[in-house]
């Protein structure tokens, strides 16, 4: 039978039916080409905290960057103002070199930072890949775009089926409903993608192993106490959020105003990966739910 002349509310439940299935295949292939998978067999004893920023996406990296800058006294929080003070010695990481720069040239977004670590994450990036810890490019490319081919499929169904009840003088307002909602949903899928389904594996590790030094760091009342190498692992797992004290809160809201952890393409941590995907699905599934009452109409 041709979908297309199915009757308005038969071909709603066949949409809804059809991306749902699209979508969860789709996560399923996002999902399968991060590799390699698989749990870390060990720990690394050596915890390098731009190493473990890198599984969060190149924002973490950026965010740990300025937490030890700040934590140095290289920049400081002028009023609501982050700006460096001139002690630009014995820079740890190629990162901080790289940061204190652009905050000096009042490069201060999380888009203008990101931007200003890219040689430094370029050269990190190859020793990871080669872990297993990050995709490389083709696999990031693969991954990105493939997932979507099922669920643009069902979108091109039901533009066709919009075009059969224009022809026909049929009501199509939900079915167009439902076809923006696919369009969201692709967006949702066409993330980025940054992590392996083992880098997401050791993070969520080294998150869980790493608790008391996360208790340890948001209960500090005086950064002075906290030594940098534990300040910038609790960055890189936990985000700036982790450090409550108030130089530290400032320079985040000021950084990072959305309020977000690591966004971008950090996600991709999870859905970069790492990354945590969902919310797409259900736009689709409720939108079905107000769809009886015609899509284009059925065949006469």
């Amino acid at each position: 039978m041709d979908p297309l002349n199915l009757s308005g509310p038969d071909f709603l439940a066949l949409y809804v039916l059809s991306a749902m299935s699209a979508l969860a295949l789709g996560l399923l292939l996002r999902w399968m080409l991060r590799t390699p998978g698989g749990s870390p067999d060990v720990l690394p004893q050596k915890l390098d905290p731009y190493e473990l920023a890198m599984l969060s996406g190149p924002k973490a990296v950026a965010h740990t960057a300025l937490a030890r800058l700040l934590h140095e006294k290289a920049l400081v929080m002028d009023g609501t103002s982050l700006t460096t003070t001139g002690k630009r010695s014995d820079f740890a990481s190629p990162f901080e070199r790289l940061v204190y720069a652009a905050v000096h040239e009042s490069k201060k977004s999380n888009a203008e930072l990101v931007a200003s670590i890219e040689p430094a994450l370029e050269r990190l990036k190859h020793p990871l890949q080669q872990r297993g810890w990050l995709v490389d490019e083709g696999q990031a490319t693969r991954a990105r775009w493939m997932p979507m081919l099922p669920l643009l499929g069902v979108l091109l169904l039901g533009l066709a089926k919009i075009n059969v009840g224009l022809e026909r003088e049929r009501p199509v307002a939900f079915l167009g409903f439902l076809c923006f909602v696919t369009v969201v949903t692709l967006f949702f899928l066409a993330k980025p993608v940054w992590t392996s389904r083992r880098g997401s594996a050791l993070l969520h590790a080294l998150r869980w192993n790493q608790q008391p030094l996360k208790t340890s760091i948001m209960s500090t009342e005086n950064s002075q106490v906290m030594n940098s190498q534990d300040l910038g692992v609790a960055v890189a797992l936990f985000g700036l959020g982790a450090v409550a004290m108030t130089d530290f809160e400032l320079m985040r809201r000021h950084i990072d105003p959305s309020g977000s952890s690591f966004g971008g393409v950090s996600g991709s941590s999870g859905c970069s990966g790492s990354s945590s995907c969902s919310s797409g699905g259900d736009g689709g599934d409720g939108g079905g739910g107000g769809g009886c009452g015609g899509c284009g109409g059925g065949g006469d």
